[in-house]
């Protein structure tokens, strides 16, 4: 396959979803200032031919400074084509992420009030041997994508993570370079702001994590994780962080289960498999672009 029919066939996905003018509307920025940054990237190496909707995308995370959302494109592209446990091979019905699907759940919730996207995620699997960090965040990655192309960009993201059932065994499952990479897309390189980060049933097993990795977090990051211990208060919860119409059951809101969400959340991925097939070879022609 080409890279113009690879173009061609990713923008039928592309062109779905949300309304680009509109976009522009409701995140203040202007056409011109995405297509200055496309042409600011085209004599990037490691950087493919962009669509306006990814471009708009990085504008949008970076606050419209167009220096900051190329460098961070730039580093987005970096990571993708050097992070194969990450972006590669990112088929929903493989072993791997199936497997994945089985010991952790993960869904998007409403888009919260302040238009951040929000997102959940649990173990559900005491055993730590069945845990795979990289199936794990790769598929984070991917309902991520999935929920910018489908909605547009935002005001930012709020993640929500559920502690409970997580041993010292989980600790010790991912690598260095594993952590260090996601803290380093997560902070450096994704399209979307982090506004929250709640992590519930906090226990001293995440307090002795969150010491050991906090020289590795930024200041804009750092400041906005929220610590919730088992005997939280959800009715202040909702009142204060995440509404209760835009969390699960399990936790006292007005949505499905997680179980139920997170079903949905799979039949959703496998439903863009193509999708994931057709952006690996997109960005691999930047290799090799690069390479010749």
């Amino acid at each position: 396959m080409d890279q113009e029919e690879i173009r061609s066939r990713l923008r039928v996905f592309l062109d779905k979803g949300f309304d680009y003018e509109e976009s522009l509307k409701s995140v203040n920025i202007q056409h011109d200032d995405v297509m200055k940054l496309k042409q600011k990237l085209e004599d990037v190496p490691i950087v493919p031919i962009l669509h306006v909707k990814l471009c708009l995308f990085f504008l949008n995370g970076s606050s419209g400074n167009i220096d900051e959302a190329a460098k961070r494109i730039e580093k987005y592209y970096q990571i993708k084509t050097t992070s194969p446990e990450f972006f590669w091979d990112r088929n929903p019905e493989s072993m791997e992420l199936q497997r994945s699907f089985k010991v952790y759940q993960m869904a998007s919730l409403p888009l919260a009030p302040n238009n951040c996207f929000v997102f959940i995620t649990r173990s559900i699997d005491s055993n730590s041997k069945n845990f795979y960090f990289d199936d794990v965040f790769k598929t984070f990655m991917m309902i991520a994508e999935n929920e910018l192309m489908t909605h547009g960009p935002r005001y930012g993201s709020i993640l929500i993570s559920d502690w409970k059932g997580v041993s010292f065994g989980h600790l010790f499952r991912p690598s260095i370079s594993s952590i260090m990479k996601s803290l380093d897309y997560v902070q450096n390189a994704s399209p979307l702001k982090t506004k929250a980060v709640h992590v519930l049933n906090s226990s001293r097993l995440f307090q002795t994590l969150f010491s050991m990795l906090k020289p590795f977090i930024n200041k804009e990051v750092y400041d906005v994780i929220h610590i919730h211990t088992p005997d939280m208060d959800y009715n202040e919860f909702f009142e204060k962080h995440v509404p209760r119409h835009c969390m699960p059951s399990d936790y006292g809101g007005d949505l499905p289960s997680l179980d139920e969400l997170h079903a949905k959340n799979i039949e959703t991925l496998t439903s863009m498999k193509e999708y994931y097939y057709l952006e690996e070879l997109h960005f691999k022609s930047a290799i090799e672009k690069s390479s010749i």
